[in-house]
This record gives structure tokens, sequence and C-alpha cells, in this order.
């Protein structure tokens, strides 16, 4: 009977934990089915949330631009510069008739045969003057005979030449002065003389007496605003 008895609680005991491993089982299976359905349902009000504000936001710049734009327009159009104005418009005065050609003068008749009358002039337009032709002056007509001679310019008389100064008188000879030697060029800056055995130049002072010019066989010397001439070889006494 204990036997039996034992077998009966086993098998109760097996049922037992049967049933809580059911309960137990049921509540995970539930879980496990439903959590897929949460975590796919979030993800789309997320994205429809995105999009939202995106189609917000579009939306917003489409309206300020559109502001801005008719801003733009209307600014202009109601600002419009005065100097754009279209001007008046101004009366154009017709053009003046074109006034009939005078009749042309009858020709005198007491008038030579032989001369042509002179053409109409033209009318002159308004606000102009007539300007008088300048009279010719009449030209005398050279008369046949004899041929008028050229008309010779005066002489003009040159101005007689200045009287040359009076050369004050040459005295020849000095006591105290003698010319051993004359060394004479045609250059006056190169003549020498040996005057009391001294050789000078024009220019040159001896015994008092200033040496004016070196010739050939004299040399003329000036004292005291008188002059006076000694020969070569020679002394004057």
């Amino acid at each position: 009977m204990s036997l039996i008895l034992d077998a009966l609680r086993k098998m109760e005991q097996d049922r037992s934990s049967r049933r809580g491993s059911a309960q137990d089982l049921r509540p995970e299976v539930l879980r496990y089915r439903r959590a897929p359905v949460a975590e796919r349902r979030l993800p789309l009000r997320w994205i429809s949330l995105a999009v939202l504000l995106v189609v917000v936001a579009l939306g917003a710049g489409f309206l300020t631009l559109g502001s801005l734009r008719g801003k733009e327009v209307a600014i202009p159009a109601s600002q419009a510069p005065a100097g754009e104005a279209p001007a008046a418009a101004v009366p154009t005065s017709p053009a003046p008739a074109a006034q009939p050609a005078a009749p042309e003068a009858a020709p005198a008749p007491g008038a030579a045969a032989g001369t042509v009358p002179e053409p109409a002039r033209p009318p002159l337009a308004a606000g102009l003057k007539e300007v008088p032709a300048v009279a010719k002056e009449s030209v005398p007509e050279p008369r046949p005979g004899k041929p008028e001679r050229p008309v010779q310019p005066a002489r003009r008389e040159r101005p007689a030449p200045a009287a040359a100064p009076a050369q004050q008188p040459v005295m020849v000879g000095s006591g105290d002065i003698t010319v051993s030697g004359i060394a004479w060029q045609d250059e006056r800056n190169l003549r020498r003389a040996v005057l009391n055995g001294t050789l000078v130049g024009e220019g040159a002072q001896v015994a008092g007496a200033r040496v004016v010019e070196i010739k050939e066989d004299r040399v003329r010397l000036s004292r005291n605003g008188q002059l006076f001439e000694v020969l070569l070889s020679s002394a004057a006494h």
C-alpha cells in the first residue's frame, strides 16, 4: 500500500510541477510576442515626427521667401524716382511756310544793249541782313607811251671815318738807352730787344721808359707821355 501511495504522490507532484511550469511559460511567451510589436511602432513614430518637422520647415521657408519677394516688387513700384517720369510732350511749332520768290526787276530802258543784267538774288532767310558789296577800286589802266624808268633808291651817304687821333711827335734818340740787339717776330708777344744789355719785351720798363713797340731796326719807347725811338746799335746824344 505504501508503494501505491508513494507513486500517487509522485504523480501529483509531477502534475503540480507541470502546471506551475505551464503557468510560468505563458507570460514569457506573451512578452516575446509583444516585444517586436513595441519595437516596430517606436521607429514609425520617430520617422513620422521627423517628416512632419521637415514639412513644417519647408512651408515656413516658402512663406518667408514669398513675403520678401512681394516687398521687393512693391518698393520699386511705389518709390519710383521722379526723374524717370515721362517728360511732358512739348508742342512743336509748325515749320514756317516758304516765302515766294521776289519777281525779277525789269531792266532799265536807258541801259546799254551790251550790258548783262545781274541775276536775281535768292530771298534771304528771316533775321538775316544783306551786306552791301564792297565797291571795287578803279585801277587806272596804263597809257601807252614811254616806259617809266625804275625809281632808283636814294644812295645813303656813308659817314665820314672818324679822324685819327693826332699822333704825338716822335723824338729819335735817348742818351741813357742803347739798343744792341733785336729779335723781331710776326707775333708781337714774341718780339725781344736788348736794351742797355738786358733782354726785354714790349711793355717792359727800362731807365724810367716803357717799351711800346719793337720794330725790325728800332725800338719805340714812352717816357712822361712823350714817344721816342732808339735805333739799333746807336745811342742818341
